[in-house]
């Protein structure tokens, strides 16, 4: 065989290798444009029309804190100014939020498994027919910061203070948690919030109603709005039954948050 068939082979073998190689690459780059315009698809016509989140009613632990040493956070309950918080705060949501929209609206909950958030759901839930609420699940992601169980209440003092001083975003509770560790716990959340609603494997709902605790609260939105650490500690903790409401623009499929957020006064308040 002569040196010129030899090279007109190989020469044939690239340009073959070439042409598949092409094509196996418009073919991935055609399958990559399809996901892309199927999640565009999903993320705009799938996500619920908006995100409530709920801090739950004024708590015994609230008021004193002398209960933290006998007994566990989880299991602190509500005073009945708490109860009727969570009542108004139903009301409130139903007149205000919901006011544009018929009754049929439908609500997918979500709640704190502590004690505290279940008896807000309990008030906040006598504001809508029980047909309106697709689903009521406790996700311990949700949970409240871990403070370290059962604290006496100077040790408790000296660490708030502490935790003034050096930002709750980093501050770890002796034995608890940092504010880092709950944004990580928001991230997951929020990971397994959207591929729910937009895989289709929960029930399509009008609003997402998630009833947690403060901190969850703004390191949620931190998350979600990919705010900065200096960002995130200029904002106000939300008030007991205080809600904000994330609202999806179909035009870009993200959330915008409509609810005015009030700015600390000074770095010593919480």
């Amino acid at each position: 065989m002569s040196i010129n068939i030899l090279l007109l082979s190989a020469f044939i073998a690239v340009l073959i290798t070439i042409i598949i190689l092409n094509r196996v690459l418009l073919i991935g780059s055609l399958l990559t444009y399809i996901n892309s315009l199927h999640y565009w698809h999903k993320k705009r016509n799938f996500r619920p029309r908006r995100i409530i989140l709920v801090r739950h009613g004024e708590s015994e632990g609230n008021l004193s804190e002398d209960i933290y040493r006998s007994t566990p956070d989880a299991h602190i309950s509500l005073t009945q100014l708490g109860k009727d918080q969570a009542i108004e705060a139903g009301r409130k949501l139903k007149k205000e939020v919901l006011i544009n929209d018929d009754s049929n609206e439908n609500i997918y909950v979500y709640l704190s498994p502590y004690l505290r958030s279940r008896q807000t759901y309990e008030g906040i839930s006598k504001a809508f027919s029980p047909s309106q609420i697709i689903k009521v699940r406790e996700d311990p992601r949700l949970r409240e910061q871990e403070w370290g169980n059962f604290l006496h209440p100077d040790i408790r003092r000296t660490e708030m203070e502490e935790r003034k001083k050096v930002g709750d975003f980093y501050f770890r509770f002796s034995n608890g948690e940092s504010g880092a560790d709950v944004y990580d716990r928001c991230t997951l959340f929020l990971d397994t919030l959207f591929r729910e609603n937009m895989n289709g494997q929960i029930p399509k709902s009008d609003n997402i109603l998630i009833v947690s605790h403060g901190l969850f609260m703004r390191l949620f939105l931190m998350r979600y709005f990919r705010w900065t650490v200096d960002e995130h500690h200029q904002w106000r903790n939300f008030k007991n039954c205080e809600y904000c409401v994330l609202e999806h623009d179909i035009n870009t499929g993200s959330y915008e948050l409509k609810t005015k957020l009030e700015k600390k006064k000074s770095e010593q308040e919480e």
